[in-house]
């Protein structure tokens, strides 16, 4: 079991680490972060977080769950369960990205970093990393499960290739993700016109298939 489960936790405290920790993350990406500074925001001892998360890296993954979870809490998922087909729900789904990261500026932040510190981590660590932040692929499979229904889907086709080919369009803008946070480690979601743009293609022909 992992000391981070064992340590008995003070919540105000832990609010304050993880608070802070997001702040300090967004701003000074994995590498450059000192648990020190946030040791001295939050008002707790640099002991007490690495008693609580073990390590940095510890702090980090925790503060990208906190992330994640901040989103998710006021996401409307009707953005995607409402959408006509897979291609509106893609773009309507990419434009709503866009204003809840006006919303949570910090949270997205330390997310799309997460994308483009890949050589920050060793390939356990960014493993780790990636399966908190990448597509979570049962969640889009249970989103889009309303889409799919609603679809005229041909009697000969089977759902599971279906939900296959679902699976690899959302990995392939997963991976399109990642490689332009490589090399844009600055950039946002709103500066993501091609990725939008390719995912709308994916989804326009997969839905209508390549045959004449």
């Amino acid at each position: 079991m992992e000391i981070t489960k064992q340590v008995p936790k003070d919540p105000e405290k832990v609010s304050r680490i993880l608070k802070n920790s997001l702040k300090v993350f967004a701003n000074n990406r994995y590498q450059r972060t000192r648990v020190d500074q946030i040791a001295e925001m939050a008002k707790v001892s640099k002991g007490i977080i690495f008693r609580y998360y073990d390590s940095k890296f510890g702090l980090y993954k925790s503060t990208l769950q906190f992330a994640v979870n901040n989103i998710m809490s006021t996401a409307d998922l009707s953005v995607w369960k409402d959408s006509k087909d897979l291609t509106e729900m893609i773009v309507r789904a990419t434009k709503y990205k866009i204003q809840l990261q006006s919303k949570f500026p910090d949270e997205f932040k330390v997310l799309l970093d997460a994308y483009g510190d890949v050589n920050d981590f060793n390939d356990e660590d960014r493993e780790q990393v990636h399966q908190i932040v990448g597509v979570d692929l049962n969640n889009a499979m249970e989103l889009s499960g309303p889409v799919l229904e609603r679809l005229n889907i041909r009697g000969d086709v089977d759902m599971e290739v279906v939900q296959g080919m679902f699976t690899a369009i959302m990995l392939q803008i997963g991976e399109e993700t990642k490689a332009y946070m490589e090399k844009h480690p600055d950039g946002d979601l709103s500066q993501m016109t091609d990725i939008i743009k390719h995912a709308e293609g994916y989804m326009g022909v997969f839905e209508r298939g390549i045959s004449k």
